[in-house]
C-alpha cells in the first residue's frame, strides 16, 4: 500500500522494508527515462508485484512531465512556460523545434481597420476604424500538425483623402486551423455616416471583440484587446493610425482652406505562441 504517511522514527528503533517502502520509496517524486520505463519499473495497473498505487509521483525526462497516479491512470501536473514566440509577420512554426513539447497557448490579435478620409468639399469628414477580435487557445501536443501556418492579419488602409473614401478592413490573424480572430472594418469617409465595427469573429478557447470607431467627424479609432484606437483628429489633419496591435485608425478632419486629409492605417495584428512543457 503506498504512502503511509508520516513516521517520527525514534532513536535505536528498527528499520523495517516496510517502513522503507511505506514511509520512503513510495512518497519520493521517482525519476524515469520515459513512460516505458516508469512501467517496467512500476508496472502499468494497481496490484501487480510492484504495488502501484494511487499518490505516487514521478518525473520523466522525455518529456519533463511532472505525473502523479490517481489509482487508474497517470495524469501530468501543470504546465511551465519554456519560452514565448511573437509572430509579427506571416510564418511557419515548426514543432520538433520545442523538444519535451506538451502543449501551447496561442494567442491571436486581428488588425485593425483603417479610418475614414474628408473631402474639403463635404464637413461630414472620415469616421474611426473598428478594432480587431483577439482570441486564445490552449492546444495540446497531440493536436498540433509537424508544422502550423501562422498568419499575421494586416491593418486596414486609411481612407484617401482625395476620394473621401472608406477605410480597408483589417485582416485575420490566425495559428493554423486552432485559433482565428478577425480584422475589424473600415471607418466610413466623407459621404458614409457609418464607423467601423469592432470585429467580434473569431474561434478559440475565449474571443474578445475590439471597439466600434467614432462615427463624429475626424472620429477615434475603436480599441482592441492588445491596442488602443488613433486619437480624436484635430482640424486639418490625417487620421491618427491605430495602436499595436489591432486598434482602428482615426479618421481624418479637414480645415478651413485645408487640403483632403486621409484617415490613419489601423494597427497591424500579431500571433503570440506560448511554449509549454
Amino acid at each position: 500500500m503506498a504512502g503511509l504517511g508520516f513516521k517520527d522514527f525514534q532513536v535505536g528503533e528498527v528499520l523495517t522494508s516496510s517502513d522503507v517502502d511505506g514511509y520512503l520509496m513510495q512518497q519520493t517524486v521517482m525519476r524515469f527515462a520515459d513512460s516505458g520505463a516508469r512501467g517496467s519499473a512500476l508496472g502499468t495497473a494497481s496490484g501487480t508485484a510492484v504495488a502501484l498505487a494511487e499518490g505516487m509521483v514521478s518525473y520523466l525526462d522525455d518529456t519533463n512531465a511532472l505525473s502523479v497516479y490517481d489509482g487508474t491512470t497517470w495524469r501530468d501536473l501543470g504546465y511551465a512556460v519554456s519560452q514565448t514566440v511573437y509572430y509579427t509577420s506571416n510564418a511557419t512554426w515548426t514543432k520538433a523545434d520545442y523538444p519535451g513539447l506538451r502543449a501551447v497557448r496561442v494567442k491571436v490579435q486581428g488588425g485593425g481597420g483603417g479610418g475614414g478620409g474628408a473631402l474639403i468639399s463635404n464637413d461630414t469628414g472620415g469616421k474611426g476604424g473598428g478594432g480587431g477580435a483577439y482570441a486564445e487557445k490552449l492546444v495540446l501536443v497531440s493536436a498540433l500538425g509537424a508544422t502550423e501556418t501562422v498568419t499575421v492579419g494586416s491593418g486596414g488602409t486609411g481612407g484617401s483623402g482625395s476620394t473621401g473614401a472608406s477605410g480597408g478592413a483589417g485582416g485575420t490573424s490566425s495559428f493554423g486551423s486552432h485559433a482565428s480572430a478577425d480584422g475589424g472594418s473600415g471607418g466610413g469617409g466623407a459621404s458614409s455616416l457609418s464607423a467601423g465595427s469592432g470585429s467580434e469573429t473569431g474561434t478559440g478557447d475565449v474571443v474578445f471583440g475590439g471597439s466600434g470607431g467614432g462615427r463624429i467627424i475626424g472620429g477615434m479609432g475603436g480599441a482592441s484587446h492588445l491596442g488602443g484606437g488613433g486619437r480624436d483628429t484635430p482640424p486639418n489633419a490625417s487620421g491618427e493610425a491605430g495602436h499595436i496591435y489591432g486598434g482602428g485608425g482615426a479618421g481624418g478632419l479637414f480645415g478651413t482652406g485645408a487640403t483632403a486629409r486621409p484617415g490613419g492605417a489601423g494597427g497591424a495584428g500579431i500571433v503570440i505562441v506560448e511554449i509549454l512543457v
